[in-house]
């Protein structure tokens, strides 16, 4: 048995951790010729999670140890103090296994001195995904891999500039977050395929799927990217934020809710222009609820058009656009 961890985060407040306990398990490493029947085999290993619920874990880093007992699947979340934070590791133990041994986990500090706070969706934001094409998406959540997702053009040049800030001589790292709809069975692979393309890491708040009396499937989209949203503002309390989302789904309308309920707090909303028509019309009628608001929301269909903006707002440099530019044009 193994505690899987998901995200140890240090921040303003402690370090918050989030994972679960499975039977331990090895993966592959793939290959962009693996046949689609080879990678439809291991996404479903991933889907039947051989979770351990109601697992005891001991968690500390150099300080105080917190027990916790994991939930019926297995998941846990501890917020450690900074008091009791005294190292860079987190020590996990699960006293009633007799075989698991001890384990060591890093505790990420993604953030240096942050301006901002940046919250990214994932799917059809950075990830090319078709989530308002459901059998199209299904074909590429299924029968791909890590090493052949493709990324939006452009897109993973300027997350690292909004990470370094628009002086990156400063030292500055601004924190990243992302939010996607996809169950924390998938967290290895996504994780692997920010890694591969080299888009800065962060917390992936993701979802639990079931079939139980408190879920249909899944929590619903609007709660679960609201919830990621108080806890991302909670850990860097005096801190502005960007948001990214598309239009397949519903990122418009619940970044209006957020910015809504939090107007200090939301300085800009990009949104990646993935449909047409009604749908679109739609969704830049409710952004419309924040004219006058402190908040400005933007529509773009590139990502150079994103460097724009952001350049304009002063949340990137000028020299940081043109890269973001660059990068963006279709390659020859």
């Amino acid at each position: 048995m193994v505690a899987e961890i998901y995200f140890a985060i240090r921040h303003e407040r402690g370090v918050s951790v989030k994972g679960r306990t499975l039977l331990a398990r090895t993966w592959p490493h793939p290959s962009v010729d693996d046949p689609a029947l080879v990678n439809l085999f291991h996404m479903l290993r991933r889907w039947c999670t051989p979770e351990r619920p109601y697992s005891l874990l001991h968690v500390s880093a150099g300080g105080a140890s917190f027990a916790k007992r994991t939930d019926r699947e297995g998941y846990f979340e501890i917020d450690l103090p900074l008091d009791a934070v005294e190292s860079n590791e987190l020590l996990i133990e699960l006293p009633e296994s007799e075989v698991s041994k001890p384990t060591t986990w890093p505790i990420d500090c993604p953030a240096n001195h942050p301006d901002v706070v940046i919250l990214s969706d994932v799917d059809d934001t950075v990830l090319v995904t078709h989530a308002g094409k459901i059998l199209r998406m299904i074909a590429t959540t299924l029968l791909g891999n890590a090493l052949t997702r493709q990324l939006f053009p452009g897109v993973t040049t300027l997350y690292r500039h909004l990470r370094q800030g628009p002086v990156p001589e400063k030292g500055h790292l601004n924190s990243m977050a992302y939010v996607t709809s996809s169950p924390y069975n998938l967290h290895g692979l996504l994780s692997h395929v920010f890694e591969l393309n080299g888009l800065p890491l962060g917390p992936f708040f993701m979802t639990d799927w079931g079939l139980d009396e408190d879920k249909w499937l899944k929590r619903s989209h609007r709660d679960h990217k609201l919830g990621a949203i108080r806890q991302i503002l909670s850990w860097y309390p005096d801190k502005p934020a960007i948001f990214f989302g598309d239009t397949s789904q519903h990122d418009v309308p619940i970044y209006v809710e957020a910015a809504l309920a939090h107007p200090d707090r939301i300085a800009m909303i990009l949104i990646h222009r993935v449909s047409s028509g009604k749908r679109l019309a739609l969704l830049e009628g409710e952004a419309a609820k924040l004219v006058g608001r402190p908040t400005a929301i933007h529509f773009f269909t590139t990502y150079a058009e994103a460097a724009e903006l952001l350049a304009a707002a002063g949340w990137i440099s000028g020299t940081q656009r043109d890269e973001v530019i660059n990068d963006s044009l279709p390659s020859v």
